[in-house]
């Protein structure tokens, strides 16, 4: 009998254990005071001892019980709700006001529990750089998410958007198998902490991670930097915005599966650590890098990017006071806005003159303000004036601060001709063809010939090179390779001018030779 009884005790403690694993745990404190921006969009505004919980679903159960006091306790069955529901967790026992904490369990009950969600974006501020959101639950009170349970989340779109005093504490993982939308899932949260556990959650399934962390900008408060770095995020369309205005993460995401993203605006966004390898990142998909880095830190090599579908690099790198890498591997022919591109990007100084700009629209401002030099804003006068795909038409207002090679006024002037309005740079006395075919050369007499030539050039007096590279005049690499004789085979290059670098062991001697 004894033991009949005590294996009846085992399989009540057991089945009260697997329910309290179930059930979806936070904190409250409902005696925060309630500024004016964190009004709720219901019925009427909570009192000291309330709570509007923004639960979404059909016959499920909540319970409640004051921490540290479980005696003082609540169950409310059946509950179904689409926008949210009323918590009166009546008068405290604890008697310090301040102190006074609820721990609400909520569990699928009769029913199902799918959804929470504090906010809800209006509708005018969809497309702003930080959209607004209607409150729909006591974004104030909410402190701490406990446990996940064994929810089976249909959405985890705002889920907590603008819950600023919310930390994540759940040692278990959220079930989103059936979600494909966490977008502003933890919006503008400055203090977001989130436990270690984050980095197992499973997100295969998620489309949109636009604003999922992002919209914070505090760095006295903002400590946020989770290890999310293995994220399984194949299914991702949109991730912009996802960490934007973070001020301390700085994970390595060079691992990312990026190959569906189309989205990547904002992203990085007035990150003041983020700055890690992406040359990995496939972009294939990717059609709009507009913000992407305005105004952040990051100064990582992205020439590898397969930018060809890109349509949108308004302001990518503007404000972007570290960035200095060469782009000239980029695919632009899509490109049809690049508005304030580099504008204020105070360490850029690279030719852009490999560029096909042959879709552009709007370039306004897209070197306004930065520190491309005069050899560099040559280069990309000459290599844009020399493509016959460049547009017609084009503003560039304003180019303060610029100057140009006189070697290049006849390049500057067919972009004129073209309807380029270019207003603001002056002439300056930078070279970048004689100086490159006579002094230097002829110290050393080395010399090409046949020039013009039609498929093989050879060079004279030449000794102990080690490599070459050819360039053309815009700065972009069209060939690489060692050199073990006295020939170079350049049948394939396109008729132009071009610059034969040769790499000796301590210098390198510049040639100009024309292919025709």
């Amino acid at each position: 009998m004894l033991k009949k009884i005590s294996a009846f005790i085992l399989f009540v403690f057991l089945g009260q254990f697997a329910k309290a694993q179930n059930e979806f745990i936070t904190i409250w404190k409902p005696t925060t005071a309630i500024n004016m921006d964190e009004m709720v969009a219901a019925p009427h505004q909570v009192l000291a001892n309330q709570i509007w919980f923004p639960g979404v679903g059909q016959n499920y159960t909540i319970s409640w019980e004051e921490v540290g006091y479980p005696q003082h306790n609540g169950i409310m069955p059946n509950v179904t709700s689409t926008t949210q529901v009323l918590i009166d967790f009546g008068n405290a026992l604890n008697p310090v006001a301040d102190d006074v904490k609820y721990r609400v369990k909520v569990s699928n009950g009769n029913g199902s529990f799918k959804q929470i969600r504090f906010g809800l974006m209006y509708p005018n501020s969809a497309s702003d750089q930080i959209p607004v959101f209607e409150n729909l639950g006591s974004i104030e009170r909410i402190l701490e998410v406990e446990q996940w349970g064994n929810i089976q989340w249909i959405s985890m779109y705002s889920a907590f958007v603008n819950c600023k005093n919310l930390k994540v504490t759940a040692a278990d993982t959220p079930n989103f198998n059936s979600v494909t939308d966490a977008s502003y899932m933890f919006y503008r949260i400055p203090a977001l902490t989130i436990s270690n556990s984050i980095a197992n959650w499973n997100v295969s399934t998620i489309k949109n991670f636009q604003g999922m962390f992002g919209g914070s900008g505090d760095p006295t408060i903002d400590t946020f930097n989770p290890p999310i770095n293995n994220w399984n995020i194949s299914s991702a369309e949109n991730i912009s915005k996802m960490f934007q205005g973070r001020q301390a993460f700085n994970q390595n995401l060079n691992g990312w599966n990026t190959s569906n993203v189309k989205n990547m605006s904002y992203l990085f966004q007035s990150t003041k650590a983020f700055n890690q390898p992406l040359d990995n990142w496939n972009t294939s998909m990717v059609t709009d890098m507009s913000h992407m880095f305005t105004n952040s830190v990051f100064n990582q090599s992205i020439n590898s990017w397969n930018v060809s579908n890109v349509t949108d690099i308004t302001s990518m790198f503007h404000d972007a006071d570290y960035f200095n890498k060469p782009l000239s591997s980029w695919n632009t022919s899509n490109i049809q806005y690049m508005t304030g591109l580099f504008a204020g990007a105070d360490s850029f100084n690279q030719s852009l003159g490999s560029w096909n700009l042959s879709s552009l629209i709007n370039a306004s401002a897209a070197l306004s303000g930065n520190s491309i030099d005069c050899v560099n804003y040559s280069y990309t006068l000459a290599g844009w004036a020399q493509n016959p795909n460049t547009p017609n038409n084009i503003s560039m207002l304003p180019l303060l601060m610029l100057s140009y090679s006189p070697d290049v006024v006849v390049d500057r002037n067919i972009l004129i001709s073209k309807g380029w309005t270019l207003f603001g740079d002056t002439l300056g006395t930078c070279q970048i063809k004689e100086s490159l075919s006579t002094s230097e050369i002829n110290n050393l007499k080395i010399s090409i010939y046949p020039n013009p030539a039609q498929d093989i050039i050879y060079l004279k007096n030449i000794s102990n090179v080690k490599s070459y590279v050819i360039t053309d005049l815009s700065g972009r690499m069209v060939m690489k390779d060692s050199l073990n004789k006295d020939s170079i085979n350049i049948q394939n290059l396109t008729s132009g001018t071009y610059i034969l670098e040769l790499m000796f062991k301590d210098k390198i001697q510049r040639l100009k030779f024309i292919k025709k």
